[in-house]
């Protein structure tokens, strides 16, 4: 055979293998796909990224999947031979198997499948690590965004999905009120301290704030245009004679416009009430001489192009007409309505907005109420105004079993689905590392979703939670998650590193500063007593005055100040004092009211304990 025929033959061999071999990541078939590759971000451990190369220009998307998050599909990005494609709504240290797709037109009537991979998301932030998450029910909305601040330590906004499950971050050096501008992928925040920033779904954040700005504070309402209502602080001059001097803050209502950064000032109280009225004051926050008047804390929409105010410290909200003009006021100095049940009415609230029927939906903090209305607990509350008998009456409420309360911060926000979203923000500081709650409520009053959030050994801060989000970067949901499973913070509840110093009702461990209590299996009624804890020092003369009699310092708690349940085990961590300690004596009351000491010359405990031990420490090593 000659040897150019050969060569012919064996070229047209090589060409039928090339067609008949399986496409493999490099190599070019129907779908065009020359090479693709996926990557987590180094910065982000719920961001990856798919990178493609097409033999020519065509549009691409991908599909990812976890059995237990879901399967989703990306946005159809443009005609390209280079494609980058972001991968967010991801759940940590979780592996996702993806496909590239190809579109050779406009249309995604006919796509080709092409190639795919796997990629393995990484650990969290050791802060967020730290985060123990449970979660009932399932919510009406596919994502809930919110804010959770561990005080001095860091500040993160979160998205968890319809299940419970943290599947976005962003670590920010503040958080706060937050809103997406219409029709973007941008979303606007003020941080705590004022000013304004935006921030994108992939982690980049921008400082917006000019002079002015870097007054507005605690809500922002994006407009069209490119227009943001913001509530600015301002100051009034001193008033009065000597000790009674004061020097007035309140908030202005403003405008910006992101085309020109020009602040535009709309509405101020000082136009519509006399500062120096007593009768125009209610609980104004007095510190350090100056007196908090308004605390403008939120702002919204009405049905009618009205807008609506909340005044936290004058218990009041307002409605401005579209022209900004007074037209009426709930509640506090004044009140164009009147309660006929005392109970309806509402104390130091947020996010109030009015409904398509004409109510008006707020957060109910409860912050002064008085004892004959309930006292100190929050709720969401709705209320119908009847403008004819200038009545305003409860005709729907969420108040969780047991109450919480919540002094500052909170959210209610009626979603589509008709449900309503409810954050319990701040807790009180003797409750600082409480659960922070938030829960979707249904018509009923009752509960269709709750997910609780703690940090054992950090002050927990939430300003609001916010649904009526589909997506966060344009994917599409193809199949919902499965019921999220839930796990052990992955620094908490390594019982073989503590020092294991008693074994009870609870075992007691030493881990560093602070005594761990341990039990499994546990029960609700197993943390329904109080603890009494006395930690004995060795040298009485750190102790404060009123304790030295006794030798030790009193540090009795509630489980859920200091404690999570999870599953059938209950885990509850108390700081100790940093004197060198002596012993340690603890338990559980038995009744209320039973923390009376009971001195027998070694030991002194509640005159009824359900149980207790006394240890005694052996020194540092």
């Amino acid at each position: 055979m000659a040897a150019s025929t050969i060569r012919v033959l064996a070229a047209a061999f090589l060409i039928f293998a090339m067609v008949c071999v399986p496409i493999e990541s490099g190599a070019a078939g129907a779908s065009g796909v020359l090479r693709h590759s996926a990557a987590v971000s180094d910065s982000n451990a719920l961001i990856a990224e798919v990178r493609v190369s097409l033999v020519g220009p065509a549009s691409v998307f991908v599909e990812y999947d976890n059995p237990l998050a879901g399967r989703y599909r990306t946005r159809l990005g443009t005609a390209a031979t280079e494609h980058a494609i972001p991968i967010v709504r991801l759940r940590p240290e979780s592996t996702y198997d993806y496909t590239v797709f190809t579109v050779n037109r406009a249309d995604e009537s006919e796509p080709v499948r092409g190639p795919g991979g796997s990629f393995t998301t990484g650990a969290l932030p050791k802060l967020l690590a730290s985060v123990f998450t449970t979660a009932t029910g399932r919510s009406s909305q596919p994502l809930i965004l919110s804010d959770y601040r561990i005080e001095r330590r860091g500040a993160y906004f979160l998205f968890w999905d319809e299940v419970g499950a943290l599947v976005w971050y962003l670590d920010v050096a503040e958080s706060g009120a937050v809103a997406r501008v219409p029709g973007q992928e941008i979303y606007l925040f003020v941080p705590t301290s004022g000013g304004l920033k935006q921030f994108t779904p992939l982690g980049k954040v921008t400082d917006l704030a000019g002079d002015l700005l870097n007054k507005a504070h605690d809500d922002l309402v994006p407009l069209e245009a490119g227009r943001v209502i913001l509530p600015v602080s301002n100051a009034s001059g001193d008033f009065g004679r000597g000790d009674q001097r004061r020097r007035f803050l309140y908030d202005d209502l403003a405008i910006w416009h992101s085309a020109t950064g020009r602040i535009e000032e709309v509405w101020s109280p000082r136009e519509a009430w006399d500062i120096l009225d007593p009768a125009q004051h209610w609980e104004p926050v007095d510190t350090e001489g100056v007196v908090e008047w308004t605390h403008l804390n939120a702002a919204s929409v009405g049905e009618r192009g009205n807008l609506l105010l909340s005044l936290g410290n004058r218990s009041q909200v307002v409605s401005l007409t579209p022209d900004y003009e007074l037209e009426w006021q709930i509640h506090g100095p004044k009140s164009d309505y009147e309660f006929p049940d005392p109970t309806d009415r509402f104390y130091g609230q947020h996010t109030a907005s009015q409904l398509a029927n004409g109510n008006v939906l707020l957060f109910d903090n409860g912050r002064g109420r008085p004892d004959a209305e309930g006292g100190a607990y929050s709720r969401a509350l709705e209320l119908r105004l009847n403008e004819a008998a200038g009545t305003a009456v409860k005709v729907w409420e969420y108040r969780p079993k047991p109450d919480i309360y919540t002094p500052a911060a909170g959210s209610a926000y009626r979603l589509d689905s008709g449900n309503t979203l409810v954050s319990f923000g701040r807790r009180p500081r003797e409750y600082a590392q409480a659960p922070l709650v938030v829960v979707e409520a249904d018509a009923n009053g009752d509960e269709a979703f709750r997910v609780e959030t703690v940090q054992l050994r950090g002050s927990l801060w939430q300003y609001r939670a916010y649904g009526g989000i589909e997506a966060i970067y344009g994917e599409t949901m193809l199949r919902p998650p499965a019921a999220f499973v839930q796990r052990p913070p992955a620094v908490r509840l390594h019982y073989e590193r503590m020092t294991r110093i008693a074994a009870a009702t609870f075992d007691l461990y030493l881990d560093g500063n602070f005594l761990v209590y341990a039990k499994a299996p546990c029960v609700t009624e197993d943390v329904a007593l109080p603890f009494f804890l006395h930690v004995y020092s060795k040298k009485r003369y750190v102790l404060a005055d009123d304790q030295r009699e006794a030798g030790f310092e009193e540090r009795d708690f509630k489980f859920f100040q200091h404690g999570m349940r999870w599953q059938d085990r209950c885990h509850a961590e108390v700081p100790l004092p940093r004197f060198e300690i002596g012993r340690i004596a603890t338990g559980q009351i038995a009744a209320e009211g039973g923390a009376t000491a009971v001195r027998d010359g070694t030991n002194e405990s509640p005159a009824s304990a359900a149980w207790r031990v006394d240890v005694a420490l052996a020194p540092a090593p």
